[in-house]
């Protein structure tokens, strides 16, 4: 699997920070941004952060496991797939 398809499998069913994704991974955060910069180009991820008016999830079927959905966490620079992500990770799985 390519280093983006790991990404994207990493990913998939939880949102993740950059530090948690360079972590499990084994890579800088740096390389790891670069990446998802290209995924998020592509339409892979999108930001999953809190918003000022609410989750930036929406109507995430994880929202009741997300730690910023209570709104008193500070915001996480969070990352999710988009469903064009997700499509990827279904067919390669």
């Amino acid at each position: 699997m390519s280093r983006l398809g790991t990404i994207l499998s990493a990913l998939h069913g939880q949102p993740r920070t950059l530090s948690e994704l360079s972590s499990d991974l084994g890579s800088s955060p740096a390389a790891v941004e670069g990446m998802l910069q290209t995924l998020f180009a592509s339409g892979y991820v999108q930001d999953a952060s809190p918003t000022a008016d609410g989750c930036a999830c929406n109507g995430c079927s994880l929202k009741s496991m997300c730690r910023n959905a209570a709104g008193d966490v500070p915001a996480l620079n969070l990352l999710r797939l988009t469903q064009k992500g997700e499509k990827v990770v279904e067919r390669s799985s």
